[in-house]
């Protein structure tokens, strides 16, 4: 196949607060030791990039800063995991007698969090950085260009640029892991979905 263009977006280190199972939205903790140690391994089985964009929260930037060490990194708060306000650094345990998260729970896209994002919210962030982020690919003729971010976020794009139909839960993207997005010269350039998706790095287990 012909890939004009190839977009990777990949799923920062692991965090303490993402192994308790914590809701980690615009909180902004490290990746583990562990975390830095794996990616460290995995950066030799990369693919090589020409550009490279992150989360500017430190877990993302941390990830980017070990896959491309060599590479000027490009923060955007475009890219950030769903906001999740009050709920913050909080379990299911901690919530779970919540009525208002309930009800979050039973129907997520149309419900909000108190003092964070709605889907709503959310995507439309995501998508006006993607928008802006392909402009700078068309702009500066970047080919491989890696994408450094959240779980939320990568589910959110995928279901918009995958060839794939799948359902936001339905994508599972392990931290420390990610998949590769290739266009034609054609379907990029029409604003098309990619023609195929590729696993990144193909050794990667997990789950997350």
């Amino acid at each position: 196949m012909d890939c004009y263009v190839a977009v990777t977006l990949f799923r920062h280190g692991v965090t303490k607060a993402n192994l308790e199972k914590r809701y980690v939205g615009w909180r902004d903790p490290p990746i583990t030791r562990e975390a830095c140690k794996r990616l460290k391994v995995m950066e030799s089985d990369m693919p090589n990039f020409d550009h490279c964009v992150s989360s500017d929260l430190t877990r993302c930037r941390q990830t980017a800063d070990i896959l491309c060490p060599s590479m000027q990194t490009v923060l955007s708060e475009a890219f950030r995991e769903m906001h999740f306000g009050q709920w913050e650094l909080k379990t299911y345990a901690d919530l779970y007698q919540d009525e208002t998260y309930q009800n979050w729970l039973s129907d997520p896209f149309s419900g909000r969090m108190p003092d964070g994002e709605s889907f709503a919210d959310m995507e439309k962030r995501v998508m006006s950085g993607w928008n802006s982020l392909k402009k700078t690919i068309h702009d500066q003729g970047y080919q491989k260009v890696l994408l450094v971010t959240h779980g939320g976020v990568i589910r959110s794009l995928l279901t918009k640029l995958a060839d794939e139909t799948k359902s936001f839960w339905q994508w599972q993207i392990p931290h420390a892991s990610g998949i590769r997005l290739c266009w034609t010269y054609h379907d990029w350039k029409e604003d098309g979905r990619c023609t195929l998706l590729q696993a990144v790095p193909s050794t990667a287990n997990g789950n997350g």
